[in-house]
């Protein structure tokens, strides 16, 4: 069962909606709505963010550490050549 609610949108979002329904993208503007309504839940629902901070900090990323020791280097290199000076 839905429920219908009533919201407020701006004109250039509204005039998008109706090209969005003028391709045949969905049958009418609430369908729209309710689909894109239906996809931000499920990014920023509770289980996408504790899966997102999972996947994230599960494995350690070397890439990252690498790029970190690389940063760290130049730091400490730039640091000598200005005190050179």
């Amino acid at each position: 069962m839905s429920i219908p609610i009533t919201a407020r949108l701006n004109e250039s979002v509204v005039a998008a909606l109706d090209r969005a329904v003028d391709a045949g993208i969905a049958p009418t503007r609430g369908a729209l709505v309710a689909s894109a309504v239906a996809e931000w839940l499920k990014r920023h629902g509770e289980e996408a963010i504790v899966e997102s901070y999972r996947r994230r900090y599960a494995d350690p990323d070397s890439a990252h550490d690498e790029l970190l020791d690389k940063f760290a280097a130049f730091s400490v290199a730039a640091c000598l050549a200005d005190s050179e000076r």
